[in-house]
């Protein structure tokens, strides 16, 4: 009932780059790797998984000759972000 919990989202790095990208909308991987304190690494591979499940939509382009690549979640991302943080509330509440 409500307490099934999302395996992609369910770790503490994607946790927190989901719960970033809920809140701020779209952002920059600087500001994302900057806000979060993570490295290249945990970046690449945590973003990967994210947007290989279709979690979080990725769009590169260059700004000022320079390659920028912004983040933020789909429709079905934010649709999971929000049923997994009711399951963590369910279990919770017991």
């Amino acid at each position: 009932m409500g307490t099934e919990i999302d395996e992609v989202i369910h770790q503490p790095i994607r946790t927190r780059i989901m719960a970033f990208l809920g809140n701020a909308g779209e952002t920059n991987y600087t500001d994302l790797k900057k806000s979060l304190e993570i490295t290249d690494g945990h970046m690449s591979t945590h973003m990967k998984k994210l947007i290989e499940a279709e979690y979080v939509v990725a769009k590169k382009e260059f700004v000022n000759q320079k390659p920028n690549t912004t983040y933020k979640l789909s429709r079905l991302g934010r649709a999971r972000l929000n049923k997994y943080l009711e399951s963590l509330k369910a279990l919770i509440q017991g």
